[in-house]
């Protein structure tokens, strides 16, 4: 029984994190591509690949928010 609950609780461990990974991918998307504080001027990439990693960061942290909330909600 001991071994069940150490297991349970290190597959939960993950499940935990999304949110902030979520919320960090996004506060980094915002204030390196959409210069939102203005503290990077240039994150030294343009064009087609700006896009693309702005995008593919702000994907990541879309999943992760929702899914971590996903997550959350369905355990309570």
């Amino acid at each position: 029984m001991y071994f069940n609950d150490m297991r349970f609780d290190e597959n939960r461990r993950p499940r935990r994190l999304l949110i902030p990974i979520g919320g960090l991918a996004l506060v980094v998307q915002s204030i390196v591509f959409e210069s939102t504080f203005e503290i990077v001027a240039d994150p030294g990439v343009s064009g087609s690949l700006r896009g693309v990693l702005s995008g593919g960061l702000l994907l990541v942290a879309t999943v992760c928010l929702f899914s971590g909330v996903y997550l959350r909600l369905r355990d309570s």
